[in-house]
C-alpha cells in the first residue's frame, strides 16, 4: 500500500475504494474512502467509517493524501 500526494488540479490518480485524508493548512479534516470520482479527477465523493459523505473539489483548497486498497 503506496501513500501518494497530489496538488490540487491532480486529484485524477485516486481511484473508488482508495482510502484518502484530505488536509488543509497542516490538519486533517476528512478521512474515508472514495466513492465515486468525475473522470477528470477534479471532484471527489469521501464516504466515512460511519456512513457520511461529502463531495469535495480541488478548488476547496485541500491536500489529498490516499493509499490503495
Amino acid at each position: 500500500m503506496t501513500n501518494r500526494v497530489n496538488a490540487p488540479g491532480q486529484w485524477d490518480d485516486v481511484q473508488v475504494g482508495d482510502t484518502v485524508l484530505l488536509t488543509r493548512n497542516g490538519h486533517t479534516e476528512y478521512a474515508g474512502a472514495v466513492d465515486t470520482r468525475t473522470t477528470d479527477g477534479e471532484t471527489v465523493w469521501v464516504r466515512t467509517p460511519v456512513g457520511g459523505r461529502r463531495l469535495f473539489h480541488v478548488s476547496d483548497g485541500f491536500e489529498l493524501t490516499w493509499s490503495q486498497p
